[in-house]
């Protein structure tokens, strides 16, 4: 089992006063990571409900510390989520009736793919962990300070405990294949979800428009943009010896604590 993740809070998360452009003064990339923080808090449950269904202890130190830890994000991006309905998108509200009702039956119904796919977009997250982690300067420098606060902490804990629902997947000896299907099918159906909900966000602030598309998109998938920084960590999952460990940021974690002043892990 995975080492013992530190449960942590944050206090100093965006508020009223925040800016509505808080990335980079930038409506294009601030919206779209506003789609991507306003599908976590239903996904963060959606793991926790995975992970413990499968877990052999559910007082394990290591499980309740997961659980711990993502019901913390669950509550911390909820807070940006009533931002954003504070600020007019009211249809973020209707995406997430949506996904709870999904993703509760599928805890239910079918709970061998919904750990797959916790194990699966984990892996996602710890990719966005991991970058934020060894490229601050990228990714976390163009944040007004508010959302920094959050990003930071979000991807620090995200690497810290990458591993759990993995090795909770692998204990119970399920099957390679559904792990590969899970991870095509979330990668799809992620970029899927953010379009639709980038694209509410754009169109309800007067922003869907060619300039600001093609500039925007520029920065997802143009050279060095934030999707081609992303997907080369992708395939690795897919080899049958994979394990989120093989990439070690435990040092790096460390040093990122002291520097943002979180408790080491």
């Amino acid at each position: 089992m995975s080492a013992q993740p530190v449960i942590r809070t944050v206090t100093d998360g965006p508020d009223q006063q925040t800016p509505k452009y808080w990335y980079g003064n930038d409506p294009f990339l601030t919206h779209f990571f506003n789609a991507v923080s306003s599908t976590f808090p239903e996904g963060e449950r959606f793991f926790i409900r995975a992970v413990r269904h499968f877990a052999q202890d559910g007082n394990d130190p290591v499980i309740r510390a997961f659980v711990g830890q993502e019901g913390q994000h669950s509550k911390a991006h909820d807070v940006h989520i009533d931002l954003m309905l504070a600020q007019g998108f009211s249809g973020i509200a209707r995406f997430n009736r949506v996904q709870k009702r999904a993703m509760g039956w599928m805890n239910r119904r079918v709970p061998r793919l919904s750990l797959a796919l916790t194990v699966a977009i984990e892996h996602v997250t710890a990719v966005f962990a991991h970058e934020f982690l060894h490229h601050p300067d990228y990714w976390l420098e163009p944040m007004h300070p508010d959302m920094q606060r959050l990003w930071r902490w979000h991807a620090l804990e995200e690497a810290e405990h990458k591993a759990v629902a993995f090795d909770v997947y692998e204990a119970r000896g399920l099957p390679l294949w559904l792990r590969r299907v899970a991870m095509l099918d979330a990668t799809m159906g992620f970029l899927g979800e953010i379009f639709v909900r980038h694209s509410y966000l754009l169109i309800k602030d007067g922003h869907f428009r060619p300039a600001t598309l093609w500039r925007g998109l520029r920065s997802l998938v143009g050279r060095d943009g934030i999707l081609r920084r992303l997907a080369p960590h992708i395939g690795p999952f897919y080899h049958r010896d994979f394990h989120p460990n093989q990439v070690d940021d435990r040092s790096l974690l460390a040093q990122r604590c002291r520097e943002w002043g979180l408790a080491a892990p």
